[in-house]
């Protein structure tokens, strides 16, 4: 007659148990540091993409809708060091309504969203031969309105472009790039960064970049700066 099990056996069937919850408990935390690797490297790579395609769209707008002044004055549209650059481009346009004249401290003009406060403007006249850029202080219903005065005479014909300047700079010691747009501040835009480089070829209009990640991921493009085509 069985009256239970002996002391033997509850010893090993109780060893078993814990060897099975061992390999259990190993299968799991390998599986979740497995899963949390996988969660890692898409954030690494989606990163990079979302920094490429930033990279790229910000280098196809350099110089647009400032070719006609770029072309009459020295504007610079793009400049680098090896481990950063920044480049200028226009989102808006307008001609003047008057006569503007130095000394003023306004301008008329046909307003948008583009024109307003804290925005920047770079005003020219070719037949003046004048440019300047100015910093919009407020606005009313069909005038631009500076903190400090014109230092050129402008003439109907001058044109006034709301523009965008956009900074790229490697912060070696953060091993991180950061982008800044107009006088605000850098901001994060990808992390782990080992090697940042920059290469314009003037004689092509065309600009090399090239990124490292964690000393692994090497990133390579190389883009025409088609809006800074003059000529």
């Amino acid at each position: 007659m069985n009256k239970g099990f002996g002391l033997m056996e509850v010893f090993v069937t109780f060893t078993l148990i814990l060897i099975l919850l061992s390999i259990v408990v190993a299968n799991v935390s390998h599986s979740t540091r497995y899963a949390r690797k996988i969660t890692d490297n898409q954030q690494v790579l989606e990163s990079i993409f979302h920094t490429v395609d930033t990279i790229k769209s910000d280098l196809s707008k350099c110089g647009m809708r400032l070719q006609e002044a770029a072309q009459h004055f020295n504007i610079t549209l793009f400049e680098n060091t090896p481990s950063s650059f920044k480049i200028l481009f226009g989102i808006a346009s307008q001609t003047l309504e008057s006569n503007a004249y130095k000394g003023e401290r306004s301008l008329t003009i046909r307003r948008d969203e583009n024109f307003n406060r804290g925005k920047r403007i770079l005003i020219y006249d070719i037949g003046l031969g004048h440019f300047e850029f100015k910093e919009i202080k407020e606005t009313s219903s069909d005038q631009i309105i500076f903190s400090t005065a014109l230092q050129n005479d402008y003439s109907p014909e001058a044109r006034v472009v709301a523009v965008k300047a956009v900074d790229y700079k490697l912060y070696t010691p953060e091993k991180v790039l950061k982008r800044k747009m107009n006088g605000g501040y850098f901001q994060p835009l990808l992390e782990n960064v080992s090697d940042f480089q920059v290469i314009f070829y003037p004689e092509s209009y065309s600009v090399l970049y090239r990124f490292e990640v964690n000393r692994k991921e090497q990133i390579r493009g190389y883009i025409f700066l088609t809006n800074m085509v003059c000529k």
